[in-house]
Formats: C-alpha cells, structure tokens, sequence
C-alpha cells in the first residue's frame, strides 16, 4: 500500500472502534426455563387448607317421657296403687368431644360420663287383674356408664359463612359403646322364689326394704351398644369458637349443649 493511502486510512481505523459480527436469531433468544426446575423452598401449591377442628365440653340431659312409662308400670295417682311415687328415670351426661370438619362432613369423637339421676322407689308393673304389692323397691348406688362413641353429622349453612359469626344445622347418626359401673339393688316383693333369707318373707317390697337387706343386685350388661340420632344448630364463631344445642336420643330421649375451641 503506497504511503500517502496509509496516512488517509488511520484515522478512520482509528475512530472506527472494534468490529462488530452479526448475531444469529437464535442467539437472541433467551434459554427456556427448566420444566423441572423446583419451586422455592417451603411453597407448594398444590396443598389444600387444613380442615377445621374443635375441642368441644359437652352436657346433657337424658330420660324416657312419663307417658312412655304409663305403659309399663303403674304411678301413685293410678286407681289402687300405694301411694309411692314412681322415680323418674332420667340420667346426666358430662363429657369431652374431638370434631374434624373437612367440608359440610363433620366427624365428632366422644367420651362421657352418664351418670344415673335415678332415685329410689317402687316399680309396680302394669298388669290385669292389678296386683299393686308385687312390685320391686330399686336402689342405686354408684350407677352410671362410661361411653365412647363417634358421629357423622352432615352441616347445613343457613347463614353466611363469610362473616364472623355463623349460624349452621347438622344432622347425625352414630355409634357407641358404653361401660356400666356401679350396683342397682332389689327387694323383691314377699313370696317371690328368688329371696334367699327368711326376713319378711310375706311382706311387700316397700315393707321389706325398711327391715331387710336387698336380695341382690338387678343383673345388668357390663357393656351396652348406644345408637344416637341428633339434630343440632350451631354457632360459628369464625374460627375461635363455637357453640351448639342438640336434640335427640342417646339411647334415650335427651337435649345437650357442647362448648368449645375452634382451631
């Protein structure tokens, strides 16, 4: 190259800077993400909200209709009875529950104490011709049942869920199993084959029970099935707290309350 050409193409080099190639198309795109690539530590998407649960105290009252009785057994206002007034036969129950609540489904694990609110009297059965002296005088002592049990109860929203406090029905069905402790003594009325000792032996068991040791003890199952069928309303108190009131049978008639945590 001549000399004088060199000197006129220096400064262009010069100003000229570095030398740029041509990219391809697919060296201006950006990588794809890799599918596998795993989400951040501690997220999972596809996990659902834990179901509410409650700790709930329950309390109840059971017993059997004095109208239902009338059909078995004689009262002190019936025509020719003694004058004893028939016990009432009515029981308490106190008792812990455990419910999870995974959608309108509500499971409810329970344990209670029934204690017996039976006093005692005189038990004349009902038959024709009326004989009102061969009833039994029962006593109990101690006598109650240990029960554990579950229940399917389904709930029924009839308020808005969205709001802090919510009213619910639900509607149950369950089973259980109940433990019998304590004694329910007899004294049978005079000239009944089963008395073993000679006191009294004519006299009625309203007379013998002042005088006379029980005869022995009315032979209960030491384990009982109890079939429950209950409806209820309940009120949600978000999920801080709830109250309930049911209505039903626990093998007998009953109406209950249960109070408790939500969490």
């Amino acid at each position: 190259m001549p000399a004088s050409l060199s000197l006129l193409l220096f400064p262009t080099l010069a100003f000229a800077g570095p030398m740029i190639l041509p990219t391809t198309q697919a060296e201006n795109q950006t990588a794809p993400a890799d599918p596998a690539t795993p989400a951040p530590l501690g997220v999972n998407p596809a996990r659902k909200p834990r179901a509410p649960m409650e700790f709930n105290f329950r309390g109840r009252m059971m017993g059997v209709p004095k109208s239902i009785l009338d059909s078995f057994y004689f009262d002190s206002d019936d025509a020719g009875a003694n004058p004893f007034e028939r016990p009432r036969l009515r029981m308490y129950v106190f008792g812990l529950e455990y419910v999870w609540k995974p959608g309108p489904m509500n499971m409810i694990f329970y344990y209670e104490y029934i204690g017996s609110g039976i006093k005692e009297g005189y038990w004349d059965d009902l038959e024709q011709p009326a004989n009102h002296d061969d009833g039994d005088w029962l006593k109990p002592s101690n006598f109650g049942v240990h029960a554990f049990g579950a229940n399917y109860a389904y709930e029924i929203p009839i308020s808005d869920e969205t709001r802090n406090v919510w009213v619910s029905m639900l509607f149950s069905a369950g089973l259980g199993v109940g433990i019998v402790s304590g004694e329910l003594s007899v004294w049978h009325p005079g000239g009944n084959p089963t008395i073993q000792n000679t006191c009294l032996r004519d006299a009625p068991a309203f007379e013998r029970k002042n005088s006379c040791v029980a005869d022995g003890e009315v032979k209960l199952p030491g384990i009982i099935p109890i079939v429950d069928l209950t409806m209820s309303s309940r009120i949600n108190f978000g999920e801080r707290a709830n109250a309930r009131l049911d209505l039903g049978i626990h093998d007998m008639f009953y109406v209950g309350t249960a109070v408790g945590a939500t969490f």
